[in-house]
């Protein structure tokens, strides 16, 4: 995987002074932080070095510095018979260090998505990891990468999460969350790269003029196409409508952008500009686009519709794939590792 300058390669026997130091210096940085999930006997050079014969360890490089590291194990771990996964078998990220230097410049981002990318390129349904009850950061960073907790590991103080890498379960899709988040534009992108129809519920809602679609017609037409179509991306709130509890019904995933408010505002201003005194691909005939004051208000007093939606999920969790995004970086991260192919060079 190239990024610019950088490149995520297989790890070499040469690496191993540069990241025995690298750890050392990741290790003492965590202490001074509180968090003593590694002691500075491990992980060091002999660590590495088995990893490296096991062809399992990967860098993160930069101009010639290695920046991070994470191992990819296939081996099965005792400690991780204490908690119930979804995956009957799964690959493992042991072993991720990022350079203190680097801490907060996304190198274990891209390491992340390199993991998922390879566990998903070898067939894996999902992707399994540790971290310390105490890592603040790493926690934070496993859930923006979609990774859940799946329980407490005893036997190694550690906190057990697990990622969801099956594509093709992403067969009945539901994007929610304000207007000018982009809801309509990833609908786009998913149904592009898997294939499937997108719906977009402000075509069926709206007719010509801005004329709204009775309420009963609206849920018999959506619940119609949901039988229709065993696979679909549909993009669209109205949560007071009764097709809302049909949709979370039929979809087997649930996409929240949880966006600040100035994101979905500047998405808004952003849609008037392109398409003003004219109408959306989106929109039925006759809906010209525009902004009005009660418009912005409803987009920038979003929240309480946000906690409505967050609130209504939070029961799916353990019977649906149910995705929250804070920002668009963490949406385009997550994009990258749907549908994705090998991404590594070797230079071993």
């Amino acid at each position: 995987m190239r990024l610019g300058e950088n490149m995520i390669r297989q790890a070499n026997v040469a690496d191993i002074d540069a990241l025995d130091a690298l750890s050392v210096r990741t290790i003492q940085a965590m202490h001074k932080r509180g968090v003593n999930q590694w002691t500075t006997a491990y992980p060091r050079a002999p660590h590495f070095k088995e990893d490296i014969q096991s062809d399992r360890l990967f860098v993160h490089e930069q101009e010639g510095r290695i920046l991070g590291v994470y191992a990819f194990c296939t081996d099965d771990e005792p400690a991780y018979r204490a908690v119930r996964w979804h995956g009957s078998s799964s690959p493992i990220i042991h072993r991720l260090l990022v350079d203190p230097s680097s801490w907060g410049r996304g190198v274990a981002d891209e390491l992340l998505v390199h993991a998922a990318c390879r566990a998903a390129s070898s067939g894996a349904g999902t992707l399994r990891t540790d971290t310390h009850p105490a890592n603040g950061p790493m926690r934070r960073l496993l859930r923006r990468h979609q990774f859940e907790r799946r329980g407490y590991l005893a036997g190694i103080h550690r906190d057990a999460y697990e990622r969801s890498l099956n594509a093709d379960g992403l067969r009945r899709i539901l994007i929610l969350g304000a207007s000018g988040s982009g809801k309509t534009t990833l609908a786009r992108r998913l149904g592009k790269r898997l294939n499937q129809p997108v719906l977009h519920l402000d075509t069926v809602y709206w007719l010509r003029n801005w004329t709204a679609m009775e309420p009963e017609a609206f849920q018999r037409k959506l619940q119609s196409y949901m039988r229709r179509h065993p696979r679909f991306v549909m993009d669209g709130n109205y949560l007071h409508n009764p097709s809302f509890e049909d949709r979370l019904r039929f979809a087997d995933t649930v996409i929240l952008l949880k966006y600040e408010r100035s994101v979905a505002l500047k998405g808004i201003i952003e849609r008037e500009r392109r398409y003003k005194h004219t109408y959306r691909s989106d929109m039925a005939t006759g809906c010209i686009e525009g902004i009005d004051q009660d418009f912005l208000k409803y987009v920038a007093f979003f929240e309480p519709q946000r906690k409505l939606i967050e609130a209504r999920l939070r029961p799916l969790q353990n019977k649906k794939r149910v995705l929250e995004f804070d920002t668009p970086r963490d949406l385009e991260l997550w994009l990258r590792t749907i549908g994705c192919e090998p991404t590594c060079s070797s230079t071993t």
